[in-house]
């Protein structure tokens, strides 16, 4: 399905033929989200189980597909998709006198090595003509300023997400195409141009085929970012996606067992801690 960024800030990428769910050759361009599809969700099990409880996961799956073609843009959409939909869960759940009956776990299941490392001036690299002047626009330490991603957009249409300014009740960024931009990126990446700027026309396609080649023997794909320079990669020719990492991901609980989950354990441990607080494998219960 349309990734956040897509659904709430450039609603045009959904206007694709034949992708209506009815198999028609309409467009799905009124789509659910993470929040509304797991507060459904949630409705739904609470009305047939209030009695004996329920398990649910919901996944913002889109979080790690994003990551892997270097669209950081749409990654961090998705992310805060993600606080968004738990800060609505949580709501929820205290509407239906649940929160304190409610073990509720927020994590990962892998990280990506993907950091910030800086700021990029937009504009004075769209200006250079060749790479190393490019590279001039990226800015560290002290040369790294402030991004502008909580600055409203003067030029975008009053009323638009985009108008917003910083505090003004919304948990996205008001602005995704500021002039200073994050200087970010993986560490394990294909060959790519990069640009630090939104890619405004739908997710990207950091490295393709070329005709005559073989299949499995990818490239820069340099209309994926025009004005940017390449980055060399440090993976195969074979593969077109970023990949995962060994990086360890945070883990936050709230509600019954949360005690359990303190410190720092492997991945399957979270697993046996959901097993012992849910009482399973008992040969009997209090």
């Amino acid at each position: 399905m349309a990734k956040w960024l897509d659904r709430n800030v450039y609603p045009d990428n959904l206007k694709i033929a034949k992708t209506a769910p009815d198999g028609s050759n309409g467009t799905a361009t009124d789509q659910p989200g993470l929040k509304e599809m797991t507060i459904k969700a949630l409705e739904i099990l609470h009305t047939r189980h209030q009695q004996d409880g329920f398990f649910l996961m919901s996944e913002a799956a889109s979080i790690d597909k994003q990551m892997h073609t270097l669209d950081y843009d749409r990654a961090l959409g998705e992310l805060l998709e993600l606080d968004d939909t738990i800060k609505a869960t949580l709501s929820y759940l205290e509407s239906i006198g649940e929160l304190n009956n409610t073990l509720v776990l927020v994590t990962a299941d892998h990280g990506h090595g993907f950091d910030v490392m800086g700021n990029v001036d937009t504009k004075f690299l769209n200006a250079q003509k060749g790479d190393r002047e490019k590279r001039g626009a990226v800015g560290t330490y002290q040369n790294s300023g402030l991004s502008q991603y909580l600055v409203a957009n003067r030029s975008a249409p009053v009323g638009s997400d985009q108008n917003l300014i910083y505090n003004a009740g919304v948990n996205f960024p008001s602005n995704w195409d500021p002039r200073y931009t994050l200087y970010q990126g993986l560490t394990a990446n294909p060959d790519h141009r990069e640009n630090y700027q939104v890619h405004k026309t739908g997710p990207r396609l950091p490295a393709l085929n070329i005709t005559g080649f073989d299949n499995d023997d990818y490239y820069v794909n340099y209309v994926d970012a025009v004005t940017g320079f390449i980055v060399n990669g440090s993976l195969p020719v074979n593969a077109d996606q970023g990949v995962h990492s060994l990086t360890d991901v945070p883990v936050f609980t709230r509600g019954p067992c949360q005690e359990q989950f303190g410190g720092v354990y492997g991945n399957i441990d979270i697993f046996f801690g959901l097993a012992g607080c849910l009482g399973l494998s008992r040969t009997s219960h209090p």
